[in-house]
């Protein structure tokens, strides 16, 4: 019986420590946060995750502990996973410290045979340089005493459960060695693991989150230089796509979150080629604002009553990490009017109260529970003549801004 333990017990760390305790894997959970570790062993999700309570009902206190214990955690696993955040700084420059001190803390504490996979977004080289880290503070070498490999995660939020035993695990080992040891590790949870080096794992990584994000941008830019021509983009995509192999072009919308967000500026700190990403972070950060002014041309909105749907960065989640909802709701503010959110996931307002007498209704994410309430309804609580702006064309109007 394989054992694991996994520092950070967040959106990435839990689910995959259920799936490797359902895959009866003896899984000991590490976090700083000992509120986070009360509501767990009490068998309560800290945030939500589609089929993830079943599962943390089942294994808590069983093949699931959570835990403070650094030294406990370490001493009683096989492999060691690290799936904590690399956030930017007000310079866009990736922050290492939650890596650095985890490994801090947890090298006194390395025995032999040990692996280690590091499962966060990092910058390339980040690996190697774990390796000279390890080999710098201990006797061990890696790939022959310690075992290191990159192994990113690449699941859609909501979906861990469902995609982590489905998809293909990238494997980027230091070694043959560390290969070897992290593939019997993920080969637990898929079939199929796609064997590299550490630094073409990390790109991959990056590269994934960046392909996705400039499409967002290019869809985002799209949109906007139709509206300058008086045109509607979702007619114009419908016109690309339709029956067209080489079509392809996806729908604009708020493209935010904590990886998308900041994950290209792991790639610009080394090249002078930056103008692709840098730009697309632009148009897409700047999409609320845009919005808003169109909005603007067709209504004051000062002292305006506003009502923005959705404030989780996507669909059917309840994470708001770098929403641009927050962003839209400030420049609404700043503008003179008054603003009320509204999401599902996060709070329990009655959605009717929150549209009630509504000047503006801003769609800023797509959840479900927005379509299936649907644009007749929201036209019954709000004023005649309400300004909806649906971005995501929820309501399959093809119409960006429009009156009701």
């Amino acid at each position: 019986m394989k054992k694991i333990a996994i520092f950070g017990i967040g959106r990435v760390g839990l689910p995959l420590a259920l799936c490797f305790a359902e895959k009866n894997c003896k899984v000991i959970g590490v976090d700083v946060d000992k509120a986070k570790i009360d509501l767990l062993k009490a068998g309560k999700m800290p945030f939500f995750e589609e089929n993830a309570e079943p599962l943390l009902l089942k294994h808590i206190n069983k093949n699931l502990q959570v835990t403070t214990d650094i030294k406990l955690a370490i001493e009683n696993s096989d492999a060691i996973i690290l799936t904590l955040g690399t956030p930017v700084d007000e310079h866009m420059n990736p922050i290492y410290t939650q890596i650095e001190k985890v490994f801090k803390d947890i090298i006194a504490y390395l025995r032999p045979g040990q692996t280690i996979c590091l499962r966060s977004t990092v910058a390339p080289g980040t690996t190697e340089y774990l390796q000279r880290y390890i080999e710098r503070h201990t006797n061990f070498k890696v790939g022959k005493d310690i075992f290191l490999a990159f192994c990113p995660e690449r699941i859609a939020e909501g979906k861990a459960i469902e995609e982590t035993g489905t998809l293909p695990s990238i494997i980027g080992g230091l070694d043959e060695a560390s290969n070897k040891k992290a593939s019997e590790v993920f080969k637990i949870l898929t079939e199929k693991v796609l064997l590299t080096n550490s630094r073409s794992a990390e790109l991959a990584k990056l590269y994934c989150n960046m392909y996705r994000y400039i499409n967002f941008a290019i869809a985002n830019e799209f949109m906007m230089i139709a509206q300058t021509h008086e045109r509607e983009i979702y007619e114009i995509i419908n016109l690309v796509n339709s029956g067209y192999k080489r079509g392809g072009l996806m729908q604009p919308g708020l493209s935010a979150g904590p990886c998308l967000y900041k994950d290209g500026f792991f790639l610009v700190n080394k090249t002078p080629y930056t103008e692709l990403i840098s730009t697309s972070w632009k148009i897409n950060e700047t999409l609320p604002a845009y919005l808003i002014e169109e909005i603007k041309k067709k209504r004051d909105i000062r002292l305006s009553k506003v009502v923005i749907l959705g404030m989780a960065f996507k669909k059917n989640i309840d994470d708001t990490r770098n929403s641009l909802s927050y962003k839209a709701k400030k420049i609404f503010l700043a503008e003179g009017a008054e603003v009320i959110t509204h999401d599902p996931f996060i709070d329990d307002i009655d959605i009717t109260i929150a549209l009630k007498n509504a000047d503006v209704v801003f769609v800023a994410t797509n959840h479900d529970f927005y379509v299936n309430f649907g644009l007749k309804a929201i036209e019954n609580n709000v004023k005649k003549g309400c300004i909806v702006c649906d971005v995501w064309n929820i309501y399959n109007t093809d119409t960006i801004i429009f009156s009701l």
